[in-house]
């Protein structure tokens, strides 16, 4: 490229776009393999089916050790066979395991049997409380790569019981809820089931990621239901389909019930869709509110659906935001607070142009400050928040459930940045709550901020190309505060600090 004159900026971009038609491989957002350009890729190819071809792999079951990577790429460098592996596991071909790093699985090559999860699978229903939220979603045909892909992509919840067609997940070490998913080859079906306390969270995260796997097939045909809750504490085999749940919470008004064909009865369609569909939102907020009310001392079980059900609507949150973002193709971290520079309210430091936004790190369940950097001169207060008001007002929402629950402690925050944290979230919620009633809002030219317009749901393409465009200017480099962009194994561009980036790093 710089034989030719393309340099820079421009060397990238071009990079990017050989990338996208296949002509090289170049992963230019991924820290751990964008130092290597791969200029033919049928190369890698060959290196990678030694690997699924290999015998030693296949009479392993799937495990592919050091020992046998040394062998198998003798010919290679140590950091190309290192280089090799990570693009295998970016393709979901294989994960290297939690307890020995020196081995990987090769998903394509797992068992075709599965091992007896039923015991643990069945005893968690149980545990006090336990609920469950399931999903099917039947096919035309499901393509070779489903669900080892996806056992792929979701290893970081492995139980280790896994086999070629299925495998029981875990949200965390104390296993408080679990998920087990299935593909039924003959009746060309995937099961996807969530048992636990709260266990819309860890469905939500594995429904995305299972979606992720499903988009790689353009054309395949997919219906999705999900079952009947049952009448009067009595099972039902009726399954709804989704796309009609969906049909129904988004009309205006919102469909509140549907018709069971099989007992008649009326079921809520916001209770079946509650944390699965964006429109339910306001649902999620009010029952965190309402757990938060119950919180007494030594209830662990509450702080627990707590945390589970912030995380879930900040992870919406930030997903819907890229979503809209990609429209306009203005990617820029999402989440933030407005400081004044000195120590006065919001209001006089939006009068006097002394306001500053803070950028904050989007962990999902935890959005919390950043140590150094990321904070930036609002030169216009009034005529910047006149565009963002409405975006700004929405993620305030949000903001107020970053504090740490009953008193809880971050491991990687200080006690100044946590005393930091909750000044923010009270100074930016007073801020809106009081904005509707100031005399001086049409002064300030925040009259639009002032009102609730358009979908309370979605944010507007003014409101983000004011924010990409304030963040570009303001920080041309993008640094950012040394936020990371880090793209989820289930399709999420986060913005995340250090410490956190680094629970996605494989």
């Amino acid at each position: 490229m710089s034989e030719k004159g393309v340099s820079g900026d421009d060397a990238k971009i071009l990079a990017v776009w050989l990338h996208e038609l296949g002509e090289i491989l170049y992963y230019q957002d991924d820290d751990e393999i964008n130092d290597e350009v791969i200029l033919k890729p049928q190369w890698m190819t060959e290196y990678i089916s030694e690997v699924l071809e290999s015998k030693d792999v296949i009479g392993r079951l799937g495990i592919f050790t050091r020992t046998h990577m040394r062998e198998l790429w003798a010919d290679l460098s140590h950091d190309m066979q290192n280089h090799f592996l990570r693009l295998m596991e970016r393709f979901d071909l294989s994960y290297r395991t939690l307890e020995n790093r020196e081995i990987s699985l090769v998903v394509e090559r797992l068992p075709l049997d599965p091992p007896d999860y039923s015991q643990e699978w069945d005893a968690i229903k149980d545990t006090e409380p336990c609920r469950e939220i399931s999903m099917r979603f039947r096919l035309n045909t499901i393509p070779p790569g489903i669900p080892t892909w996806f056992i792929a992509r979701s290893h970081r919840f492995t139980t280790h019981k896994h086999w070629r067609t299925g495998a029981l997940f875990a949200d965390g070490e104390e296993r408080r809820h679990l998920a087990l998913v299935r593909a039924l080859t003959h009746e060309r079906e995937i099961q996807l089931t969530v048992r636990g306390p709260c266990p819309h969270n860890f469905f939500v995260l594995l429904k995305d990621g299972l979606e992720l796997t499903l988009a790689r097939f353009p054309g395949l045909e997919i219906e999705r239901t999900m079952p009947c809750p049952g009448h009067d504490h009595e099972p039902c085999d009726h399954e709804f389909d989704l796309e009609t749940l969906e049909r129904a919470i988004e009309r205006n008004p919102p469909g509140a019930a549907i018709q069971c064909p099989v007992s008649l009865e009326m079921v809520s369609v916001p209770g079946l869709m509650f944390g699965v569909h964006w429109s339910t939102q306001d649902a999620v907020l009010e029952r965190i509110d309402s757990l938060e009310d119950t919180v007494v001392a030594g209830h662990d079980e509450i702080k627990d659906q707590i945390q589970e059900l912030r995380e879930l609507a900040q992870r919406e949150f930030t997903k819907n935001f890229r979503l809209e973002q990609s429209k306009i193709e203005a990617v820029c971290p999402s989440v933030f607070v407005l400081r004044p520079r000195e120590a006065s309210g919001l209001t006089k430091a939006i009068k006097s142009r002394m306001l500053d936004l803070q950028l904050y790190c989007e962990a999902p369940g935890e959005w919390h400050t950043i140590a150094e950097g990321g904070r930036y001169k609002i030169d216009d207060p009034a005529g910047w928040l006149k565009v963002t008001g409405p975006y700004i007002r929405k993620m305030v929402r949000l903001l107020k459930y970053a504090a740490p629950v009953a008193g809880a402690s971050l491991a990687y925050a200080t006690p100044e940045s946590a005393a930091l944290m909750k000044t923010d979230i009270k100074l930016m919620t007073e801020f809106v709550k009081m904005l509707p009633d100031l005399e001086e809002a049409t002064e300030y030219g925040l009259e639009d901020f002032a009102e609730e317009t358009g979908d309370p749901h979605r944010v507007t393409g003014a409101a983000l190309r004011a924010l990409y465009r304030f963040l570009d200017e303001k920080d041309p480099k993008r640094h950012w505060g040394g936020l990371k962009k880090v793209l989820t194994p289930e399709g999420h561009f986060l913005w995340l600090c250090e410490h956190h980036a680094k629970e996605y790093a494989l």
